[in-house]
């Protein structure tokens, strides 16, 4: 055991009392700057974050001004870490008709984010993947092949279970189009590839007992996509330690002209918290280097976390503690540790500080997944949680999350609880 000598105890003292003091003072500072951070990333100007019109890099430059402002010091000679991978887009007009209805995207209907181009009038053949009947149906069909201008409809269907798909490919029996439908919420995503047959996702009450479908939309597949990170620290009085928060700031982007994915929770949110935090460690200095990471590429697959990893600017084995906050937009029912069954001493730190503190009403603890941009970093044996907030109105990976639509409930809270942890870690 350690000898506690008068000088740790002094520290430990000090400790004590400028925590809760400063956290006192961070009840002062307004959520407007979060506000304005998250309108901003939301606009129109950054065309969703994605890959459409440079949304990402305009985005990064924005960040990278905030970085500056801040006084964050750079590991080397700037902020930016640039790297690039593959990725599909869907950058023109779409046009869709249903019948004698015109569907807009992004709200009966999604294209397929690795949908190839398709133009065309199709007949709809209706197959509903629940019923056994229906399925011994679609199975002769298949075997029997396609006419031309066929659109296979399948109702409740799965893209990712590919099985019809395989069978359609054993036969070389393809639809022209294909389209998979959902009961309640249509979800889009990025993909790094083009698949073989177009496809469209639907709303079932859309679509169902429709005849007819002309559709034209074209993609745009981007080969060398180039994409940044952005890192900057506070520097700590004598620890070479490091404490990392990090958030991803990209997004869907658009889907052609009209449908953008604003992407306010999901991670405006986030993002704005690690500026947020930097503005604090700004005016209150930390006990370690405390660094701040934004990542681009998540949602085309942890791209940017997972090349960040490969070639950190700084020795990241000396990280302490890695926090990626992702979806904060709502902590009205409190929020969830991805990881915390991994790092279960530190998760109770965190717990035990919220109960005396009474920063949050529940804190759920999730197991290892590999669902954001912590994941490298526990892979290489950092320490490193997931935190997402619990509450809100659903809004995820649609045209319908948007700045408007946040609460921010305990969002403060959330960072006071944040603040303490790592001043305890």
């Amino acid at each position: 055991m350690k000898k506690i000598t008068p000088i740790i105890y002094l520290r430990f003292l000090i400790v004590c009392v400028l925590i809760p003091f400063t956290l006192v003072k961070l009840q002062g500072q307004s959520l407007e700057y979060s506000k304005s951070i998250i309108n901003e990333l939301c606009s129109e100007k950054y065309a969703g974050r994605g890959y459409v019109n440079n949304g990402v890099n305009n985005a990064a430059k924005f960040l990278e001004n905030e970085f500056s402002r801040l006084k964050l010091k750079r590991f080397g000679n700037s902020y930016l870490q640039q790297y690039s991978f593959p990725v599909n887009t869907h950058p023109s007009s779409i046009y869709c008709k249903v019948d004698k209805s015109i569907e807009k995207a992004g709200t009966n209907f999604l294209v397929d984010a690795a949908s190839p181009s398709i133009q065309g009038r199709f007949q709809l053949r209706h197959y509903n993947t629940r019923d056994s009947l229906d399925q011994l149906l679609l199975s002769k069909k298949i075997k029997k092949g396609f006419e031309k201008n066929d659109a296979l409809v399948l109702h409740f269907g799965n893209k990712r279970n590919s099985s019809i798909l395989d069978s359609c490919m054993l036969y070389r029996h393809n639809p022209s189009l294909i389209i998979y439908t959902e009961e309640k919420k249509l979800t889009h995503t990025i993909s790094q590839k083009i698949d073989d047959i177009p496809s469209l996702h639907f709303l079932d009450s859309a679509i169902k007992q429709k005849e007819t479908i002309e559709i034209d939309y074209t993609n745009n597949f981007i080969n060398d996509f180039t994409s940044t990170n952005l890192i900057g620290y506070i520097k700590a009085k004598r620890s070479d330690s490091f404490i990392v928060f990090s958030a991803h700031y990209d997004h869907l982007g658009m889907m052609g002209k009209d449908a953008m994915f604003p992407g306010a929770s999901d991670n405006a949110s986030g993002t704005s918290m690690i500026l947020y935090l930097a503005n604090y460690y700004s005016k209150y200095k930390p006990k370690d280097n405390i660094v701040f990471i934004l990542f681009s590429g998540e949602e085309a697959g942890l791209m940017g976390s997972s090349f960040f990893t490969s070639h950190p600017t700084f020795d990241i084995q000396k990280i302490k503690m890695l926090v990626n906050i992702d979806i904060m937009g709502n902590a009205d029912k409190g929020i969830t540790v991805v990881n915390g069954e991994v790092y279960k001493p530190q998760f109770d730190l965190l717990t035990s500080i919220n109960k005396k503190g009474q920063y949050l009403p529940e804190i759920k603890i999730r197991r290892k997944a590999k669902n954001s941009d912590h994941y490298y970093f526990s892979e290489k044996g950092i320490p490193a949680f997931f935190i997402y907030s619990n509450g809100g109105k659903g809004y995820y990976h649609d045209i319908y999350d948007k700045a408007d639509q946040l609460e921010l409930t305990n969002y403060e809270q959330v960072a006071k609880l944040l603040i303490e942890f790592a001043s305890k870690i």
